[in-house]
C-alpha cells in the first residue's frame, strides 16, 4: 500500500520577540481590580481574563488587542512587554498534524479543527 504524503505549508502569525513570562506573570498580579471587572470593562468573556492572570500552566499572555487597554485598567507604566505581546510576524509553516494522511488516495479520515466553536465534520471514506 502505498501513502501519499503532502506538506502543506501554512502561513502562521507567531511573536517577534520572547516574552518574559515569570516578569509579565509579577507585572499583572499587582492588580487592585476584579478580574470580572476587567472583563467587563474589556468588553470580554471572564474565562478569558482569568487566563491572564493564572500562575499555572495555563497563564496565557494578554490578547495585543487589548493590551493597551489592560495597562490602561491596571495602571502599569512600563513599556517593558509592549513590543513582546503587540509585534507578530508571519512565517511559513508546516504542521505535522495536518498532514496525516491513511489512505492511499490522499483522503484525510478527519477533519482538524483550531476552534471549539468550529462544528467537525465526519467524512465519509
Amino acid at each position: 500500500m502505498n501513502v501519499i504524503y503532502y506538506d502543506i505549508p501554512e502561513t502562521v502569525k507567531v511573536r517577534k520577540h520572547e516574552v518574559d513570562i515569570e516578569a509579565l506573570k509579577k507585572t499583572l498580579s499587582k492588580r487592585n481590580i476584579s478580574i470580572k471587572k476587567i472583563s467587563e470593562m474589556l468588553g470580554v468573556k471572564k474565562t478569558l481574563v482569568e487566563h491572564w492572570f493564572r500562575k499555572d500552566s495555563c497563564f496565557s499572555i494578554p490578547n495585543a488587542e487589548y493590551w493597551f487597554q489592560l495597562k490602561k485598567i491596571l495602571q502599569i507604566d512600563t513599556d517593558e512587554f509592549d513590543s513582546s505581546i503587540m509585534e507578530f510576524e508571519e512565517k511559513i509553516s508546516v504542521h505535522e498534524q495536518s498532514n496525516r494522511v491513511y489512505n492511499i488516495n490522499g483522503i484525510a479520515p478527519t477533519i482538524t479543527s483550531t476552534s471549539a466553536d468550529i462544528r467537525i465534520i465526519n467524512l465519509e471514506l
